[in-house]
């Protein structure tokens, strides 16, 4: 995924959607490795490309404040977890409203 990334990042630029998805698999694997501080880097910036492409409110951006903040939680970055899970919510109700199961 690393060989992908800098593949990637120099075919298609930092801000693409296949770039962000290539975060997304190098967090997958982190985090099963136990490297929490990396999964949590990966997913950070998976997010910045999703949030410049498709904006904050949005169902996909709510996943991945959900997912930086099980990465968090993992590291015991307990702060951090609540401002992420309470962002994701946030987005949520917002896209979805209270009584969506996904909320």
């Amino acid at each position: 995924f690393e060989k992908a990334l800098q593949i990637r990042v120099v075919a298609l630029g930092k801000q693409h959607p296949d770039t962000a998805r290539t975060y997304d698999g190098l967090a997958t694997i982190y985090n099963a490795n136990g490297e929490y501080g990396k999964y949590a880097r990966m997913y950070e910036q998976a997010l910045q490309i999703k949030l410049a492409k498709l904006g904050e409110q949005n169902p996909e951006a709510a996943t991945i404040y959900n997912d930086i903040g099980n990465a968090y939680y993992s590291n015991g970055e307990y702060d951090e977890v609540l401002q992420k899970y309470e962002k994701a919510l946030q987005i949520r109700l917002t896209m979805l409203g209270e009584q969506h199961p996904d909320t």
